[in-house]
């Protein structure tokens, strides 16, 4: 296995990384919802949406494009109707068993995405030089859980990790738009639980950087460094996300929303509660 700095970073499958019971962020994400849902997430692992399958074959386009036949291949249309195009669709579906079939105008889509991205001088850039899905391992000081991480991409100047890069396609790239979804989807944990990992295996703070690159036209790609505030805000979270895997591991309770059971008083969100009612 190749190695980054001696510092626990190794090269490994996809599938042996997420079959380790280390706790990664998607899990620390889920139980802050509720500890029931973390549970449903470890014990029935979702299987990947059409779109998340799309991520994928994007990534691995962009930071491992020699890999992109090992996976996914564009299937040709056929005329399902007929006779001969059920034939001719179930003979290549059996040649092909085993990747992800992609439509020629989902390629296409992938190919200007990669090709944003390589525009953008800040993004290249931080692609330049690097090694790509790497896993990391470590325990936490403070609980003793295992943790682990598999960042897209790992920045280098020889040896040395100088940055931590996530790829995420997004609806809106501008400064506003993915501000909200670091903030609704977490992505404030991820960024303070994985360069916090990097610390654990490295003794270094290394900085965190987002590639956000919109789905559709014109595809475009917007770079941004964690801020301090992202990371405390995100490391908050994580850190109380753990501290209550470990309670709920501890006591054997997996609550949802009301441990207790309790009834609770509910109100209008503030948008709703602000509607004129003598208008």
């Amino acid at each position: 296995m190749k190695k980054a700095e001696n510092a626990g970073l190794l090269s490994m499958p996809a599938d042996q990384y997420h079959a380790n019971q280390a706790v990664g962020h998607s899990g620390l994400v889920r139980i802050m919802r509720s500890p029931a849902h973390y549970r449903e997430y470890v014990t029935n692992p979702p299987e990947p949406t059409p779109a998340m399958q799309l991520g994928t074959a994007f990534h691995v386009a962009l930071l491992e494009p020699d890999r992109l036949g090992e996976t996914f291949v564009v299937a040709p249309k056929f005329d399902r109707r007929t006779k001969e195009g059920r034939q001719a669709a179930e003979a290549w579906e059996a040649e092909h068993a085993g990747k992800t079939a992609l439509t020629a105008e989902q390629m296409n889509a992938i190919e200007q995405m990669v090709a944003s991205v390589k525009q953008h001088a800040g993004a290249a850039g931080l692609l330049a030089n690097g090694m790509a899905e790497m896993s990391g391992f470590w325990s936490d000081p403070e609980t003793g859980i295992e943790c682990k991480c598999r960042p897209d991409w790992l920045a280098m100047a020889g040896e040395t990790v100088t940055g931590i890069v996530d790829v995420k396609t997004c609806v809106d790239a501008s400064a506003d738009g993915f501000a909200r979804a670091i903030a609704t989807l977490g992505y404030d944990l991820q960024a303070a639980f994985y360069q916090d990992g990097l610390k654990a295996m490295t003794g270094r703070t290394i900085p965190f950087y987002f590639i956000a690159v919109e789905k559709e036209a014109p595809y475009a790609v917007a770079a941004y460094e964690a801020s301090d505030e992202v990371i405390e805000v995100g490391r908050a979270k994580y850190r109380g996300a753990l501290q209550l895997l470990k309670w709920c591991r501890e006591n054997g309770r997996w609550p949802a929303y009301q441990p207790n059971g309790e009834i609770e008083t509910i109100n209008l969100p503030r948008w709703a509660a602000n509607f004129d009612l003598e208008g």
